[in-house]
């Protein structure tokens, strides 16, 4: 059906045809009373002859109206006339994804702020019910002034347009009940590949899709037939991004292959999440050391400005040492000494106690390689536990008596293993899991669903804990409604803390919940309820605080509440345990409660700038400074005509400053307690 301009529908008169797809037809129109211009799609004459489908078209599209969402295209209103269905929507000026994908490839930072908003427009539909099933660049538009829109949300499970080979991405049928393929080949989730009833999960995965795509130039699932393609989603892992694609940062690596998990509860949990994780990566994406290259200036050279990311003493592990025995509720805690256990290369992370105090062991990685190391305290010479398998080996845990330890492992596939206090015999306990932690009897084990790069940052959002049974690795469910990261079970084994954030806030806070799961529902007790980022709890060992990281005090330090570890009821404020250092966190005591041992990160990076043939491709001189010294650099942006150089100083507080490349007229822009961070020039 082809309509003249001039034709009416309703209150709408047609102007001119804007193109054509499986949902049918779009006009450019204008309602008549507001004379105001819109989009209008007339759908297929199968769909507008059904009366039930018309209804439940009709339905669906007030609750996506409803939404009123900026990041989903906005449905204004939904008509017959004269045998003809049509939907009346915002007009949009720009282009699709796909238009833009083939034009040419896009910036990283694009990239991310891109998939941030799509996740977002997920996040606000899944909120209310309402899955996409057909998320691809086709169905993303990019408008001129710089939003992303997403188009035909909801509409594409009322789809029967095509059945059949779809190479060249057309929607395949989208009937709602199981059994039914539905979605558009290379970007369907394995669940709908099978036909099965797929959830908003499926559409984190065809988001995955997308990511890719952006990232890498090329489909995830791309094969010469439609079968081949579903057979790869249901089989075959997605390929690595090249390595001259913008997507450098592991971070984003992570996150994507995340998205494309085989299995719905591996994947990002929602959309929301999976918008917060891209956005933490876009904050420090400029960190990774990548250049960036400056418009063309007077020399047939051109300059290169580059991040180099400098971790300075690295993620070292202090010791509390010796907090003082005698402690009242009154009496804050007095730390006698600290001392800096390891400084060698590498970054040094998730330290654990031995109960006797005597031994530390921890995450160390080197490049590409993490693995565990024991080192005696007061000793030099580390020796390194899991040498005997590549796979990344992190967050280790003593068993209360010292002859086991726990941790987390990608070999085989991933999961919880456990091992001797000498790194022998190894056994794998799950196939899944995060941040182990032992009940006090030694029986047990809960660990997290998900995992995490940075408290601001993390590979997944699975709600819930679970308790494994260490002697035979059966599971049973904490079913917290919510993302519960980092357990740690209390001396007594009553109760379980842990971090989540807080709602849709972002907000970080720590909740301690029932070991019996008795008050998992409402996510347990909550421990903090403020705007500062609090983590990393840890019991100590006599139960009568709770240790945690926060950000309260203006940098990432450490601090204690008073709490009854049988209720979980918080009885006093939040008091300092002030560390040296700008970042604490990862804390592990030992079973006196004497000695406790702590991560301390400090952050430093400068930003030079080389001399660069684009001919050649090569770097023809040595490197110069920008700024001055090292600064907690967490971003950076050139301006468009090369001159000048934004970017975030993370500090005491977080703010923006800019230089001219040359060094010259270094300023703040901004002053305040926000965390401002990310600059972009507009």
């Amino acid at each position: 059906m082809t309509l003249k301009a001039g034709t009416r529908l309703g209150a709408y008169e047609v102007i001119a045809a804007l193109g054509a797809g499986g949902m049918g037809e779009v006009y450019r129109a204008r309602h008549l009373t507001l004379d105001r211009e819109v989009a209008v799609k007339v759908l297929p004459p199968h769909l507008g002859a059904d009366a039930t489908a018309r209804e439940r078209f009709e339905r669906e599209a007030r609750a996506i109206a409803a939404l009123s969402h900026p990041n989903i295209l906005a449905i204004h209103d939904f008509g017959v006339h004269e045998g003809v269905a049509y939907a009346v929507t915002e007009l949009l000026l720009g282009a699709t994804l796909r238009e833009r994908l083939e034009e040419a490839a896009l910036p990283f930072r694009k990239v991310l702020q891109i998939g941030a908003d799509i996740a977002d427009g997920l996040a606000a539909a899944h909120d209310k019910g309402i899955v996409h099933r057909d998320l691809k660049p086709e169905n993303v538009f990019l408008t001129a002034d710089g939003h992303v829109k997403i188009l035909d949300f909801g509409l594409a499970r009322q789809t029967v347009a095509f059945v059949g080979d779809t190479s060249d991405g057309r929607t395949m049928q989208a009937v709602t009940e199981a059994g039914t393929v539905m979605g558009t080949v290379g970007y369907m989730s394995p669940e709908q590949v099978r036909g099965q009833v797929a959830d908003h999960r499926a559409d984190i995965f065809s988001l995955g899709c997308v990511l890719y795509e952006m990232a890498a130039g090329r489909r995830t699932f791309s094969r010469d037939t439609a079968a081949e393609t579903m057979t790869a989603v249901l089989r075959e892992d997605p390929p690595e991004l090249p390595r001259e694609s913008g997507a450098r940062s592991p971070a984003f690596d992570n996150i994507v292959r995340r998205c494309l998990e085989k299995r719905p509860d591996e994947r990002f949990q929602s959309a929301r999440d999976l918008a917060f994780a891209l956005r933490s990566v876009f904050g420090s994406s400029a960190s990774s050391a990548h250049a960036v290259p400056v418009a063309a200036a007077s020399s047939r050279y051109r300059s290169l400005v580059i991040a180099g990311a400098l971790l300075l003493g690295g993620l070292g592990l202090f010791l509390a040492g010796r907090f003082t025995a005698a402690r009242t509720a009154e009496t804050a805690p007095q730390v006698l000494s600290f001392a800096q256990v390891t400084d060698q290369a590498g970054v040094e992370a998730t330290p654990t106690l031995s109960p006797d105090g005597k031994s530390l062991v921890y995450a160390k990685s080197v490049g590409t390689d993490t693995d565990l190391y024991m080192l005696r305290i007061g000793g030099r010479n580390a020796v390194r536990l899991t040498a005997d398998n590549p796979s990344e080996d992190i967050e280790p845990a003593f068993s209360p008596d010292g002859e086991q330890i726990v941790f987390r492992s990608g070999r085989d596939g991933g999961g919880i293993f456990l091992m001797t206090a000498s790194g022998e015999s190894v056994r794998r306990l799950t196939d899944f899991g995060f941040s182990p932690s032992w009940s006090p009897d030694g029986a047990e084990i809960v660990v997290g669903r998900g995992g995490l790069i940075t408290p601001t940052s993390y590979l997944s959002t699975a709600h819930g804990l679970s308790i494994v049974t260490v002697k035979t690795g059966q599971a049973r469910q904490l079913a917290i409604d919510g993302r519960a990261m980092q357990p740690a079970w209390s001396p007594a084994g009553a109760r379980i803390a842990y971090w989540g954030v807080r709602g849709q806030s972002g907000q970080r806070d720590i909740w301690t919940v029932a070991a019996d799961g008795s008050d998992a529902v409402g996510g347990g007790v909550p421990v903090t309820q403020d705007s500062a980022l609090d983590w990393s709890p840890c019991w100590s060992p006599d139960g009568r605080y709770l240790y945690f990281s926060s950000t309260r005090g203006g940098t990432m330090n450490l601090w204690r509440t008073r709490i009854d570890e049988r209720s979980g009821r918080v009885l006093g404020e939040p008091e300092p345990i002030t560390t040296p250092s700008r970042w604490s966190g990862a804390l592990s005591f030992s079973r006196d409660g004497t000695r406790l041992a702590f991560a301390s990160l400090d952050y430093r990076s400068t930003i030079l700038r080389v001399p660069f043939d684009p001919v050649r491709e090569a770097v023809v001189g040595p490197p110069e400074p920008i700024v001055k010294g090292t600064r907690p650099i967490r971003d950076h942006e050139l301006s468009p005509d090369g001159e000048w150089i934004a970017f975030t100083e993370a500090g005491v507080q977080e703010d923006v400053f800019v230089a001219r490349v040359d060094g010259t007229q270094y300023r703040r822009l901004t002053d305040d307690a926000f965390r401002d961070r990310g600059p972009a020039w507009a």
